[in-house]
């Protein structure tokens, strides 16, 4: 009988809130799908209306699905509607890929290289 290696979950999604240094930094990480698109949304939510600008800290981001980044880009309208400016910080190869790769890039004031 062969051994049969048990498949591993999916690295989930993490979403941490650092607001020392002034503005807010959500620095995510993991998997950013349809399964964890709303708790994105929510989080940049809850901070729109105390904050002229949020940081989203992407570096750490290691697969998103269209779900994720229609969370993104809603969070950005909703953002942008409220007078507020998501910016998105380092990106990993992954993520600015993905945006490139969906005209998306130039949308948000910063996507690293």
């Amino acid at each position: 009988m062969a051994a049969h290696p048990v498949p591993t979950p999916p690295e989930l999604f993490s979403i941490h809130l650092d607001s020392s240094s002034g503005d807010p930094v959500l620095k995510c990480s993991g998997r950013l799908t349809c399964e964890t698109s709303e708790l994105f949304r929510s989080e940049v939510k809850k901070l729109l209306s105390d904050h002229k600008n949020i940081h989203v800290d992407l570096s750490d981001l290691h697969f998103m699905d269209s779900s994720g980044l229609g969370a993104i880009l809603s969070s950005y309208v909703s953002a942008k509607s409220a007078g507020c400016e998501l910016k998105l910080d380092n990106p990993s190869k992954t993520v600015s890929d993905l945006l490139k790769m969906t005209h998306l890039a130039s949308v948000f004031e910063s996507c690293g290289e």
